[in-house]
């Protein structure tokens, strides 16, 4: 099928832009798609450059793609505009009418809230109180009504269903993950949307008709940046620094250094029931010992070859999805492809 979805398993943080980067570069899509806030950022490293995005989505990697913003997403306007001359993707992208703009007073009262601020572990970005603001029926700026983004406004729905009739392949990426679905995670620690494929394609103004494959992105570790469930959290401070130096794991919006837990198998299960996922992409493997990425995953000793043996369990579950991408480091083309 023509659409293509990327869906984050754990608490968001899975490395997300790296794997749509990684999908964009290598098949060429014709749209890839964004829905969500910037309260969750992807960092892509791609010919020597460093490129964290909050907005934009990770397919601009690909010149012919074109890159879309669905009703779904949530914009601050200045970072959007960062990120555009960033890239130099402005003359491909294109924005729904209906997607909100964060306003100042929607951030300034997210970081007045010291219950969201604290105990729920907010980023302060702004999102939850736009979405709270839409949900309400309260008056919203939307992109049609900003200015600044007039040009890149487009009938989304319209465009991509006409771009499907005629053959088109199209990449959505979702933010966050299953942790984090203010309807299926561990709320109260949660984020103020659903975190789901099924919701993305909806954001996005796509029917479920055309969902192709859905990748699911894992660590084999589990890692958040604010309060919440984490499996046997790490407390070891030189190992802590291992991940948060190698594994790089400092939040990319929040700049807060991540907890670090075991992976956490019942998550993973319901990740893939819930967004019936069909692909696992797996990505810091390069994080565990025995891992000989020259020779093969049939090579892998030791931790490598054990998270390997849990990774089969998962496909073991309907709809019984493959490994079919293994990340061993932060550059686009460090990938195992399998299958």
């Amino acid at each position: 099928m023509p659409v293509d979805i990327v869906v984050g398993g754990q608490a968001g943080d899975e490395g997300k832009g790296k794997i749509t980067a990684y999908l964009a570069a290598k098949n060429g899509y014709d749209y890839s798609i964004r829905v969500g806030g910037p309260n969750a950022g992807h960092t892509i490293f791609y010919k020597d450059r460093i490129y964290t995005l909050k907005t934009m989505p990770g397919g601009f990697v690909s010149r012919r793609t074109k890159l879309v913003l669905g009703a779904g997403t949530y914009i601050i306007t200045g970072w959007l505009e960062k990120e555009i001359a960033l890239t130099g993707a402005g003359d491909r992208l294109i924005i729904d009418p209906h997607a909100v703009i964060i306003e100042p007073r929607h951030t300034a009262a997210e970081r007045g809230d010291a219950r969201m601020m604290g105990k729920i572990g907010s980023v302060g970005t702004g999102l939850g109180a736009a979405v709270r603001d839409r949900v309400d029926r309260k008056k919203l700026r939307f992109a049609k009504d900003e200015p600044r983004l007039k040009k890149y406004v487009k009938d989304v729905p319209e465009l991509l269903n006409k771009a499907l009739a005629k053959g088109s392949r199209m990449l959505l990426e979702g933010t966050q993950g299953m942790k984090l679905s203010n309807l299926h995670g561990e709320y109260p620690y949660v984020t103020s949307r659903d975190t789901t494929a099924s919701t993305f394609m909806g954001e996005a103004g796509l029917g479920p008709k055309y969902a192709g494959e859905v990748y699911a992105v894992f660590k084999p570790y589990v890692t958040r940046v604010g309060p919440g469930f984490v499996a046997r959290e790490m407390t070891d401070r030189n190992k802590l620094d291992r991940y948060h130096t190698a594994g790089r794991e400092v939040g990319s919006v929040s700049g807060r250094l991540r907890r670090v837990g075991e992976f956490e198998l019942d998550v993973a299960l319901r990740t893939v029931r819930i967004n019936s996922v069909t692909r696992l992409a797996i990505t810091h493997m390069d994080m565990l010992d025995g891992a000989d990425f020259g020779r093969g995953v049939r090579s892998f000793t030791g931790e490598a070859k054990r998270f390997m043996g849990t990774l089969a369990r998962i496909c073991a579950v309907y709809p019984y999805p493959k490994v079919s991408l293994i990340s061993y480091g932060p550059g686009l083309e460090e990938v195992l492809e399998l299958a």
